[in-house]
């Protein structure tokens, strides 16, 4: 931790802090240098390495709820079948992985955003415009040039960038509450991205899931490689806990972690 100049102590999590915890296994260490050394990560890397967050954990339960209730609706008036019709853009992740522009996003705003914030910084923010906006109007412009409607390429977009903050934002959720409940979460990009943990405590890693109608629901769900996979081998060994929520009900609203959840996750947590 750091002081700030008016003497306030300033909690904040840096990459290295990210390495010294989970890269400390033939795997890990692997997975970093194989990511570190990506051709297509040459601009990541140092921005990603650089990062300290700081903003997220001086956030209130007011200041997130205020966000849910301000942003404009994510997905537009996009239905899910429009926004899943484009399987270029379905599961499309620019080279800056999504977890490293909203956290970027946030640390510059000194805030969670508003969706509508968000798109001001992913397409007016030079960082911003360098880590989604033009590699997304790349991919729409190439869609369109195959062959794609226009307006079809922009809705799949719009779905797959609304739906991401829409994750990003019960994330933050979910760290806020968790906090308020006596545990000492943290958060990075570089844990996110790169070995698919969404927070941790000490020793323990959280996953954040929502039940999706196409996977399966549970411990093998989703599309990604599961995180207690990543870091099977890491010693001394971690252990893993999950919030999985059930698939959103309502359109157009942020679909939240229960009370009932948060507190179970906060008694896992804080065993042991």
């Amino acid at each position: 931790m750091d002081l700030d100049f008016q003497g306030v102590c300033v909690i904040e999590t840096t990459a290295q802090d990210v390495l010294e915890l989970f890269c400390t296994s033939s795997s890990t260490r692997k997975r970093f240098e194989g990511w570190r050394s990506d051709r297509r990560r040459t601009e990541v890397v140092p921005v990603v390495m650089a990062h300290r967050t700081r903003v997220l954990y001086r956030l209130t339960e007011a200041d997130v709820q205020g966000v849910c209730r301000e942003t404009e609706h994510a997905l537009g008036n996009v239905r899910r079948e429009v926004g899943e019709s484009v399987p270029q853009i379905v599961d499309w992740n620019p080279d800056f992985a999504f977890a490293h522009t909203f956290h970027a996003c946030v640390e510059r705003l000194q805030q969670v955003p508003t969706y509508q914030q968000f798109r001001k910084f992913a397409f007016e923010d030079g960082d911003g415009l360098r880590m989604l906006g033009n590699p997304s109007k790349a991919v729409v412009r190439r869609l369109v040039g195959e062959g794609c409607s226009e307006e079809q390429a922009r809705a799949a977009m719009r779905w797959r960038v609304g739906n991401a903050y829409y994750g990003f934002l019960r994330e933050v959720y979910a760290l806020v509450q968790l906090r308020l409940r006596g545990v000492d979460l943290r958060v990075h990009p570089l844990a996110d991205a790169l070995f698919r943990v969404d927070a941790w405590t000490g020793r323990r890693a959280l996953s954040l899931r929502v039940g999706n109608r196409k996977f399966r629901q549970g411990m093998n769900a989703g599309r990604k490689t599961r995180t207690e996979d990543l870091l099977a081998d890491v010693l001394p060994p971690l252990e893993f806990d999950t919030i999985e929520l059930t698939a959103a009900t309502a359109f157009g609203e942020v679909h939240l972690p229960t009370a009932a959840h948060l507190d179970r996750a906060a008694a896992q947590l804080k065993e042991a």
